[in-house]
This record gives structure tokens, sequence and C-alpha cells, in this order.
């Protein structure tokens, strides 16, 4: 009977054992999609790895695609860039980690034999135990709890991560965008070059001007071939970063789709503060460190309580021949530690969390305001560009073309009305790509909107790049 009783306790313990936490899932399906579709591709090519097999390359990044928009291209980044993959799979590792933490500890068996071998024949007392360890003061539940917080942290870092992607590859996407547009000014500057070169040299020849004037028209086209050059370069580059902002390896040959004069409409200035220091991810992630910090510091004092050693199992005595079961409660004596230290640490942590949000507070308030002051100003030059500064440059050449089709200006002149209607062109394209870039950078600190993520199932899974 006392063996059975010994049995069933044993059972007890053991199921308590077992007790703990299942996997957490992603709290959000957006997220969660977002994983779902890197991560079996990942699991089959680090199958295929293992069996020394070629990697699943049969679903390239940019299928289906005639063009390339900039919300295609962010969405084709969420499923091929690394830094995302990674920011996902450390929400795997806190998960896990939460499932750890809630984990009773397991109970021991042991065994204990006196008197083996002895000359008598007969040997002296034999004990199966089980031992088990009971967890007090609610440590269990409150290490859950400070894991979730980690837990809650990684996927606010993996949502930041998100807006992140999305911000660079809108960067590189207008870079990109505007880089065609320039070289193609360029391009027509060279041959506005040349023409302005053969003018001179024909006047020259003909005694109507003079050597230096033909001079100038060299140095003038001498500039302008390096500067196509120079342009030709920047666009190569700019989409080869493209290319490294979506998560692929070869340059973007699709034709950008998106318009880079579409202006971006943003809120004011107040509200786009308002929503960073609501929903920005380094404000989420600061938030839960002082959860954390509160919640460890509740676990610390609970970590001052002993927990209880419970032990039962059969003694059997040889020399009596006879079984009784032994029950045993061991506890430590908080004489000397008391986890005071760690109480006292766990405090201060709270203490400095909270400055830390204090912190990430005014850096964003700095951050939005020049981003906002950036946008602003870039928005008022491209506004003046279009209303204003090239409706004059196209009049003025137009005007010179009339006069020089009545004989009242040169050809000189008209070359050099061209050219200004060309370089206010230049300079109007680079202030759309600051527009852009301040107006990529807001929405990165505002995360509010997100239209990248209508109808992702739909779009390509990432792959290979083409």
């Amino acid at each position: 009977m006392q063996i059975l009783k010994a049995t069933v306790l044993t059972g007890c313990l053991l199921v308590a054992g077992c007790a703990g936490p299942f996997d957490r899932s992603w709290d959000d399906p957006v997220y969660g999609d977002i994983r779902d579709r890197y991560q079996q591709a990942d699991e089959l090519n680090a199958r295929l790895r293992s069996d020394g097999d070629d990697l699943d390359e049969s679903r390239p990044a940019l299928d289906g695609l005639a063009q390339l928009s900039v919300d295609d291209a962010i969405r084709v980044a969420i499923a091929n860039a690394p830094s995302l993959r990674r920011a996902g799979y450390q929400v795997d590792v806190a998960a896990g980690r939460v499932t750890q933490t809630g984990l009773y500890p397991n109970p021991a068996f042991v065994f204990d034999a006196e008197g083996l071998g002895s000359d008598a024949g007969s040997g002296g007392e034999t004990v199966y135990r089980i031992e088990q360890e009971i967890v007090l003061g609610g440590k269990l539940s409150k290490s859950r709890r400070v894991a979730e917080s980690d837990r809650l942290a990684a996927q606010a870092g993996f949502v930041a991560e998100e807006f992140a992607v999305a911000s660079r590859v809108t960067r590189a996407y207008f870079a990109a965008l505007t880089a065609r547009e320039r070289l193609d000014n360029r391009q027509q500057l060279i041959e506005l070059s040349d023409r302005l070169l053969d003018a001179a040299t024909a006047q020259v020849e003909a005694g109507a001007a003079t050597e230096p004037d033909q001079l100038r028209a060299e140095v003038v086209r001498e500039q302008a071939q390096i500067e196509l050059e120079s342009a030709r370069l920047d666009y190569d580059a700019a989409r080869q970063r493209l290319a490294s902002a979506m998560g692929l390896d070869k340059p973007i040959t699709l034709p950008l789709s998106s318009e880079s004069r579409n202006l971006p409409e943003l809120p004011d200035q107040d509200a786009l503060l308002t929503a960073a220091l609501e929903a920005n991810g380094r404000i989420a992630v600061a938030r839960l460190a002082i959860e954390r910090a509160q919640r460890a510091h509740s676990l610390a004092k609970a970590q001052s309580i002993p927990n209880i050693v419970a032990s039962i199992g059969p003694r059997y005595s040889d020399p009596d021949d006879e079984t009784t079961l032994d029950v045993g409660l061991g506890v430590e004596i908080p004489l000397f530690d008391r986890n005071q230290g760690n109480i006292r640490a766990a405090l201060a942590d709270r203490l400095s969390s909270a400055a830390a949000l204090r912190e990430v507070q005014l850096e964003l308030i700095a951050e939005v305001s020049n981003a906002y002051a950036a946008y602003q100003s870039a928005r008022a030059a491209v506004t003046r560009y279009d209303e204003q500064l090239l409706p004059k440059a196209e009049r003025t050449l137009d005007l010179t073309r009339q006069a020089y089709q009545r004989g009242k200006a040169d050809y000189l002149r008209l070359l050099d009305a061209q050219q200004v209607v060309i370089e206010s062109r230049i300079a109007y394209v680079d202030a759309l790509q600051r527009l852009h870039e301040a107006a990529a950078l807001l929405r990165e600190l505002a995360q509010t909107e997100a239209p990248w993520r209508d109808s992702t199932t739909d779009r390509p899974n990432g792959g290979t790049d083409q």
C-alpha cells in the first residue's frame, strides 16, 4: 500500500514537471503572413542543404510583373530582405524562451544502497526516491511574464524593421527613378553641347566669332561629357542599390512605373509627431522595456522566497526484511543571500528604462522635426520649379526660338536658352528625389501607413532575382 502511494505521488510530480505553455503564435495575422511566406522557403532550403541537393530557386521574385511600382518593390523586399528575416526569427527565438521559462523543474530519481558486498551475505538498506523541486512565490509565472515582454519587444522590432525596409526601398526606388531621368537630361545636354560646339566652330571659320568662343564651347562640351558619364555610373549604381534593398542580387531591369512627379501627401508636423510618439517601434520597445523591468523587479523579489525540495520513495531493509516509505522536505534558509543585490539592480533598471523612454521620445521629436523641415524645403523647391522656374525657362526658350527664326537672335543664344531649360529640369529632378526621401523617412518614423500590405497574398513570394 505504501509503495502504491509512493507511485501515485511520483506520477503526480512527473505530470507537474511536464506542465508548461505551448508555443506562442504571432498576435497579428499580418506579421504571421509575412513570417510564413519566407519561413517555408527557408526550412525547405535548409533541408535541401542538409541533403546535399540544389536550393529551391524555382520562384523568381519578379515573375508576373511587367513593370515595377514602389509598392511592388516593397513587397518583394519584405519577402527577401535578410534583415527582416533575422528580425522575424528573433521573435521565434523569444517565443521559444517564453515556453522554456514556463517549464517546471524536472524530477530526479535517486537510488541509495548500503552494505553491498557484505561478508555476511546480506545487504543493508536500499532506497528508491523521487525528488521534486516545488517552485514557490510564483516564480514560473513571473519569469514567463518577463520572457513574454521580450517576445513582444522582438515583435515590435520586427514591425520597425518592416517599416525600415519599406523606407530603404522607397528611397532606393526614387533614387533609381530620378537617376534615370537625370541621365536622360544629361544625354540631351551632351547633344546640345555638340550642337553648340559645331555652331561655334562654324562661326570661327566664317570669321563671325573668335577662338575663345570655340574654346568655351569645347569646355562646355567636355564638362557635359564628364557629367554624362557620372550620371550613367550613378544610374547603374542606383539600380543595384534598389536590387540590394529588395534583397536581390542582380540589378533591376523592369521599367519603374511609379511617377516621381506624383508628390507625396503627408499630415502636418504635429500629426506626424503624435503618430511617431504613439506608433514608432522604438517607442514600443522602450515602453515594453519599462514593463519588462517592472516584471523583472517583481521576479527578483519572488526569487528571495526559497523553493522546497520534496522527496518520496520506498526503503527496503534487507536485515529486517521490511519495506517502509520515506518522505522528505528540504528548504534553503535565506540567511545571507536574500537576492537583495538583484532586487536593487532590478529597481535601478526600472528607473533606467523610464529615462530611456524619455530619451527615445526626445530623439524622435528631433528626427521628425528635421525630416519635416527637409520635406517642406524640398516640397517648396519642387513647387517653385513646377510653377515658376520651369515655365519661365520654357517661355524664355520659346521666345528665343521665335527670335532666332526671325533673325533677331543668334544660334548660340538659342542653345544657351536650351541649356538653361535642361539644367533646370535636372535641378527639378534632384528636388523631387529629396522630397520622396524625406517623405519616406517621415513615414518610417510615424509607422502608420503601410500600403504595401494590401493584397500581399497575391504578390510574389520571393526567391531569385531577374
